[in-house]
């Protein structure tokens, strides 16, 4: 009778494979704010890159679900794809995109 109360809480099987599924998708999102996060090298200029690998890897998982995934997994991928596109078409109507790209240049000669 222990901890009675929490088992309507409890996590299912199938919560639990969501889980794993979407703790390995994190992965990606990890890398991208490691490699945005640098310090020792300028990294504005790599940003549309980073957005359009992620970009890939969300549609690369969207492509390989499951027809019995969770809807609101999906349109939890989708949202994500779709911010990530405002993020770029934002970044990439900006002057310091140019700016960045030209003084990375120059930094790595």
């Amino acid at each position: 009778m222990r901890n009675c109360d929490l088992h309507p809480y409890e996590l299912s099987d199938e919560d639990w494979s969501s889980i794993t599924m979407v703790s390995s998708w994190l992965k990606s999102f990890c890398s991208a704010t490691t490699q945005m996060s640098a310090t020792k090298a300028p990294m504005l200029s790599t940003t549309p890159a980073v957005f359009c690998g992620l970009q890939d890897d969300i549609k690369t998982i969207l492509c390989s679900l499951a027809t019995n995934v969770s809807p609101v997994i999906k349109k939890g991928l989708l949202d994500a794809h779709e911010k990530l596109s405002e993020y770029y078409y934002k970044y990439d109507e900006s002057p310091f995109y140019t700016w960045a790209a030209c003084t990375s240049f120059y930094y790595f000669c």
